[in-house]
């Protein structure tokens, strides 16, 4: 397939109540990386963090820095190529900015963000341990659909139908799997069927 694996899998929720939700997740891919994704009813944004960038921003020094600075105006500073934070002070929130991705968490979030860390440490080192597994879960199920999709009539070749098409897969086939590998591809499929989508579509033009 020649593609990484592009599916979030979720760790923890920051604010599961409320207007908002935050949500922590890993990105399973070569190199797992983490996901931090703010969800309103009308907007989503959502940034991506390779594992250098999260112990930098989730250091002590750093954290400190940062929230010592809710209480003074700044410009953008750098926390590592491509990886800046912002402050605006009458809202008490940060937004950080990696390359034209960026998402604004409130001074709270922020702060339940560092209680998280070692959780998500933990979480992370545990993951990279399965990376293997996951991928070739992914594969596999990669290639049985698109196989099947590769099946389909041309018209039907289209986004609006293979969506739906992931979404509904039968899970008969995977019965022999793990329940951690069942979770991670009821996810790929229930939450991520449009990045799947998109791939298989490419893969079948090329």
């Amino acid at each position: 397939m020649g593609l990484p694996v592009i599916v979030s899998k979720s760790v923890f929720d920051i604010r599961p109540f409320g207007k908002k939700s935050v949500t922590v997740g890993l990105l399973i891919s070569k190199q797992i990386s983490i996901i931090v994704l703010l969800e309103c009813k009308l907007t989503k944004k959502i940034i991506t963090l390779n594992l250098e960038q999260w112990c930098t921003l989730m250091s002590e020094s750093n954290y400190t820095s940062i929230t010592n600075n809710l209480h003074t105006r700044c410009r953008r500073v750098r926390i590592t190529e491509n990886f800046t934070y912002s402050i605006n002070v009458k809202q008490s929130s940060i937004t950080l900015h990696i390359n034209d991705d960026y998402i604004t968490l409130s001074h709270i979030d922020f702060c339940r963000l560092k209680q998280l860390q070692h959780c998500v440490d933990l979480y992370i080192a545990e993951k990279q341990k399965r990376l293997q597994s996951f991928q070739a879960t992914f594969d596999a199920a990669y290639e049985l659909i698109k196989n099947d999709v590769r099946g389909l009539p041309i018209s039907c070749q289209r986004n609006e139908f293979t969506n739906q098409y992931i979404q509904n897969y039968d899970f008969n086939y995977y019965s022999h799997l793990q329940n951690d590998d069942t979770s991670f591809l009821y996810e790929i499929l229930q939450f991520h069927f449009n990045a799947m989508s998109d791939m298989i579509l490419q893969d079948l033009i090329v």
